[in-house]
């Protein structure tokens, strides 16, 4: 189990690898040439779908076992596809932040890039420039499972009618929202409103943010109009303007969710400490290597953790103002956000309005009105949590070929009735979701019934679905085995990692 942040022998690896370097440099000298020549289609062409590339003549090759010795931040070599590419110089540039690149150095992160960025030309011509040699391994094939989700995906990939959103879906949405909100005006600022007017407006609030923030996860994963600019501006919008909660922050956190999903180290959405320990495991006082702190198990964890399953609820109802702070907390600290002034801006108007609202209400009403909106759009934060916290967890950084097991691993469905789509937003169909993520919401039941449910039977793999109320249950007996295993002796707690 990493211990401590980036390990510090790997580091010292790192820094000796001199010969390494060297080879790194004779590669890249044959291919400056050819690269300088080659636009972005070529680039395309040449790392196609990120499961094959040309091979090209007098290009250095490289085993598995070779790009895993660069496993490091200060290091950082990954394979997609047949290519090997030092990512190095771009750890700290990568928009979608340096913690991901950092969890798959030295590891196979093709089905991790072409999650994330399929077919995009500007992302494929720039991992081109990454490219360092290519990827000989007898060992290195993938398991027949993961074959098949690759046919699969790139099938998706080049499919208008799957990777294309419907925008009079999102019609609907707004027009539901603008109801929502309009009520909450109307309650709010009705002259001769009562109490239970005034509370009802609050619920209305709740439900406006909840359903709203939906329309944010789908602007992160650039699935509304697949266009990077124009969903980050629906995504400031929806995100900071409407809920307070910043679309830069999210993406830092939800991209390296998906990317290492339940993952006792890199997984900052079960990393709660000491609030919640979704595992035992984590009484070990695990470091953390998204917040690169240790979550130390201390006193105030233990006492908190053994009554996790009473207070899950209760932390539910404002944990929307934890999202607030780690969002100041993130655009104070991050070395890189993009338009940090428009992220602090939208903020701003967030705030301006949400007081401006408060303000209207009689002074005995205003304290609430604020919990109570909060509590109701604190559905979302439950149903966060029912699709992950009650799975299987791992420890250490992904590894090479265990995207599709990982995400099966990790994620539950929620069954529910099609009618009922509009309460969950895309989150009932969480595993079809973390396999391909850029597939729209409203997109997802299909694609679960007519894609994903047919490989997983050709394949032998188990999906999990469930009803709502069975997966709160399951997050309960989950919540309530750790906070008694946190009761028993230390030593015999420790035992149970075995």
């Amino acid at each position: 189990m990493p211990r401590d942040g980036v390990d510090l022998s790997r580091r010292a690896r790192a820094r000796r690898r001199g010969d390494a370097s060297a080879t790194r440099a004779t590669a890249r000298e044959g291919e400056g040439a050819r690269r300088a020549n080659r636009g972005d289609a070529s680039a395309a062409r040449d790392v196609g779908t990120g499961v094959g590339g040309e091979t090209r003549r007098g290009e250095a090759t490289y085993a598995r076992a070779d790009v895993r010795s660069h496993d490091v931040g200060s290091d950082c070599w990954l394979v997609v596809g047949d290519g090997v590419y030092d990512a190095t110089s771009w750890v700290e540039k990568h928009p979608g932040g340096s913690t991901i690149l950092e969890q798959y150095a030295g590891r196979d992160a093709t089905d991790a890039f072409m999650a994330y960025h399929g077919g995009e030309r500007r992302a494929l011509a720039r991992l081109e420039t990454l490219r360092i040699g290519r990827l000989v391994d007898e060992s290195a094939a993938p398991p027949t499972h993961l074959k098949a989700f690759r046919r699969m995906r790139d099938a998706m990939e080049g499919s208008e009618k799957l990777l294309k959103s419907d925008l009079t879906d999102y019609a609907f949405i707004i027009a539901r929202l603008v109801v929502l909100f309009g009520g909450v005006l109307a309650c709010v600022l009705s002259s001769g409103a009562g109490f239970k007017t005034h509370m009802f407006g609050a619920v209305l609030l709740g439900l406006f943010w909840q359903q709203s923030m939906f329309i944010g996860h789908d602007a992160g994963h650039t699935s509304i109009t697949y266009d990077r600019k124009k969903d980050a501006m629906i995504g400031w919008c929806v995100g900071n303007l409407f809920n307070g909660v910043g679309i830069a922050w999210w993406m830092a956190t939800h991209n390296v969710h998906h990317c290492a999903c339940n993952s006792l180290e890199c997984d900052p959405d079960i990393q709660h400490m000491p609030v919640f320990a979704v595992s035992n495991k984590y009484f070990g006082s695990v470091y953390s290597l998204y917040h690169r702190r240790r979550m130390t198990y201390d006193r105030l964890a233990r006492t908190l953790v053994r009554f996790q399953h009473y207070t899950f609820y209760p932390i539910m109802a404002v944990a929307r103002i934890n999202l607030y702070l780690q969002t100041l907390i993130f655009l104070i600290k991050a070395k890189r956000v993009r338009s940090r002034a428009m992220e602090f801006l939208t903020l701003g108007v967030f705030a301006t309005w949400l007081t401006t609202l408060i303000a209207q209400l009689p002074v005995g009403h205003k304290v609430p009105f604020f919990f109570l909106s909060h509590a109701v759009a604190g559905v979302i934060h439950v149903q966060i949590c029912l699709s992950h916290f009650s799975r299987d967890v791992f420890e250490g950084r992904p590894e090479n070929d265990e995207w599709v097991n990982m995400q099966l691993a990790g994620t539950l469905d929620i069954d529910c009735p099609r009618w009922l789509d509009w309460f969950h937003g895309g989150l009932q169909f969480q595993t079809e979701h973390h396999l391909c993520p850029r597939v729209p919401r409203h997109k997802l039941r299909a694609f679960r019934e007519d894609v994903v449910k047919p490989y997983a039977k050709a394949n032998g793999l188990g999906l999990h679905s469930v009803s709502f109320w069975a997966a709160n249950a399951e997050v309960f007996r989950t919540l309530k085995l750790a906070a008694k295993q946190s009761r028993w002796a230390p030593h015999f707690s420790s035992a149970m990692h075995l």
